[in-house]
């Protein structure tokens, strides 16, 4: 069910009428995607948490679309950001499970080398996780990284990457929590590239545990209690940075010309009593129910997308390649298992933008929690942990947190969920192998400041080589 604030008719007019539609390259829209690790369903006031404030990413759904039915379908962290990044099932490439070192495949473009190749700026700031220790950043299309900061531990003043993960070294020599140093950084990069189209992917290390550094400034915000009251200070840190976000895109007049894109790369963390609330589970114990797939997602880009509304139709990370790709103007590459879901959020498509959605987490040697196999129809919800395993049912409509199954009493829904699940899995491809010199993953180097991808002289970016 979609309610929109506009019909559909009105907003394609304001579109027509913004000069949106059909813009010169110089002119095309901007992206800002928005990656958090760890963030719970329901640790943001706008998905009805009550004890950690996030008045800015509230504005962000005010301001645009809060969906309630926004999957990973390649949990966890690594997984779920190369499958975002290839806008396809990351099992399409062999990525089954965590498999980290495992490259992502050359043979198709990754969202940023499609929008570098057509005339963007593509940054990225945080954390990376994608792809094989040579797959960097820099080497998968994005022309402009933030270096990571040196670390700095609280409890002796040394520089310790060990002993803190969020506490840094800023430029001016001071200390500083590092959701907010990134923040700087995304205002930095927009001022320097606001005459020019950009796409700007920024993925914090928060609110990946452990928060246990998180200082008082942050947490004394909160009405949250105990330990996760660590958790909630982080959360209001990545707030305070979409605020900055929010107030440059303003200042620079580019609010109404830049789609903003607001997900998790997969579930609450329940060692840090991260919230999936009104669901179950989440990343590490309760791993196979619900909490660990479906995470808060936002789209907001005021006069394109409906403002203060929800979307209720199943939808995956793998759609925000698409849609950012069509916002801007390009062809969905072939390879993309997502659609442009624009469409149906001002009502010019009905219906879910995935009958179905699939999950197949099954890596040897992989962490037995971690091991998932699983479908999504209409309000229903088929899984098991291993393949061997008998199949559960559950109505997430009638029971979200999945404690009822019915699949006993339902015969005929899981026969049917089955069957697609099977014809499904014939389509991907076999399970990857990682290279033993590229386990590990891609990096991003430290210090302060920039690196650059070197680019053709007069290729119109003006970038440093």
């Amino acid at each position: 069910m979609v309610r929109t604030s506009l019909p559909a008719a009105l907003i394609g007019l304001s579109l027509v009428l913004s000069g949106w539609v059909g813009r010169s390259m110089a002119s095309q829209p901007n992206i800002v995607l928005i990656y958090i690790d760890d963030l719970g369903y329901g640790d943001l006031g706008c998905y009805g948490c009550r004890d950690i404030p996030t008045p800015n990413i509230n504005r962000l759904a005010k301001e645009g679309v809060r969906f309630t039915a926004s999957y990973i379908t390649n949990p966890p962290c690594c997984p779920s950001r190369c499958s975002m990044i290839m806008g396809q099932y990351g099992q399409r490439f062999g990525k089954y499970g965590m498999s980290r070192g495992l490259p992502i495949p050359e043979d198709r473009p990754t969202l940023a080398r499609l929008m570098a190749d057509n005339g963007y700026v593509t940054g990225q700031i945080g954390k990376w996780d994608i792809g094989s220790k040579r797959q960097g950043p820099l080497e998968t299309g994005f022309m402009e990284v933030a270096r990571k900061p040196p670390r700095k531990s609280p409890a002796n003043g040394k520089l310790d990457r060990k002993s803190s993960k969020y506490f840094c070294i800023n430029k001016a020599g001071e200390t500083q929590w590092l959701t907010d140093y990134d923040g700087d950084n995304v205002v930095e990069f927009i001022e320097r590239h606001e005459k020019k189209p950009f796409f700007l992917y920024w993925s914090p290390e928060a609110v990946h545990s452990s928060n246990q550094d998180a200082p008082a400034s942050l947490t004394r915000r909160t009405k949250a209690k105990g330990k996760r009251s660590k958790l909630a200070g982080a959360i209001v840190s990545v707030d305070d940075q979409v605020g900055k976000l929010l107030d440059v895109l303003e200042k620079r007049g580019l609010r109404r010309n830049t789609l903003v894109i607001f997900s998790s790369d997969n579930g609450a963390n329940g060692g840090e009593e991260g919230s999936s609330a009104p669901y179950r589970g989440g990343k590490g114990q309760g791993t196979q129910q619900e909490g660990w797939v479906r995470v808060p997602t936002i789209f907001s880009m005021p006069g394109v997308i409906p403002s203060g509304e929800d979307y209720h139709g199943l939808v995956a990370n793998f759609d925000f390649y698409s849609t950012i790709a069509s916002v801007a103007g390009l062809t969905i590459p072939n390879h993309c298992d997502g659609v442009d879901l624009v469409p149906y959020l001002n009502g010019k498509k009905k219906g879910d933008p995935h009958e179905y959605l699939f999950w197949l987490n099954n890596e040897p040697g992989d962490a037995v929690r971690r091991h998932l196999v699983a479908v999504r129809w209409k309000d229903w919800r088929l899984y098991r942990k291993y393949e061997k395993d008998p199949w559960k049912l559950f109505n997430l409509r009638s029971d979200p947190r999945e404690e009822k199954d019915v699949a006993a009493s339902n015969p005929q829904v899981v026969r049917q969920l089955s069957a697609k699940h099977a014809a499904w899995v014939k389509t991907l491809a076999p399970l990857g192998k990682i290279p033993e010199e590229e386990r590990g993953g891609g990096r991003v180097s430290e210090g302060h400041g920039w690196v650059y991808a070197r680019v053709k002289k007069g290729d119109g970016q003006e970038m440093p080589e």
